[in-house]
């Protein structure tokens, strides 16, 4: 089976280090520095999962997500933000514009990769409904 590949976007290089070694057992990781980094790194390499932080120069998590899903990119592709903002307002804001789920910073690497796991479990068991409405 193919290993699933997962971009990482955040400006900080310790949290970088951080996900990417809590990934990379299990999946294929890039990374970028800042959400326009991240819109070349997309159409470069469509990640299966995008794992992304909010507060970063040049293009912020928000500003990237709602430029690629205005775009019709990144439609089916999860995005779990993974954030220092722990607001309500800022949780429920990255989940409108299209967020699959919200990590608060600091974060449990273990809790990080049980959440990239199950999201990609539900891709699966979305992909088999959608497979069998169209078999019926």
């Amino acid at each position: 089976m193919d290993r699933k590949l997962v971009l990482v976007v955040d400006d900080e290089p310790s949290i970088v280090i951080a996900v990417k070694d809590t990934l990379e057992i299990n999946y294929d990781v890039i990374t970028a520095k800042n959400g326009k980094e991240a819109l070349k790194m997309i159409e470069k390499h469509n990640p299966d999962l995008v794992v992304m932080d909010i507060m970063m120069p040049d293009m912020d998590g928000f500003e990237a997500i709602k430029k690629l899903r205005e775009e019709g990119k990144l439609l089916s592709t999860p995005v779990i933000f993974l954030s220092a903002k722990t607001g309500m307002a800022d949780i429920e804001h990255g989940l409108e514009l299209g967020g699959f789920d919200y990590i608060t910073k600091p974060f449990s690497p273990s809790k990080l990769l049980k959440k990239v796991e199950e999201t990609f479990q539900r891709l699966e068991i979305r992909k088999k409904i959608q497979q069998k409405k169209i078999n019926e």
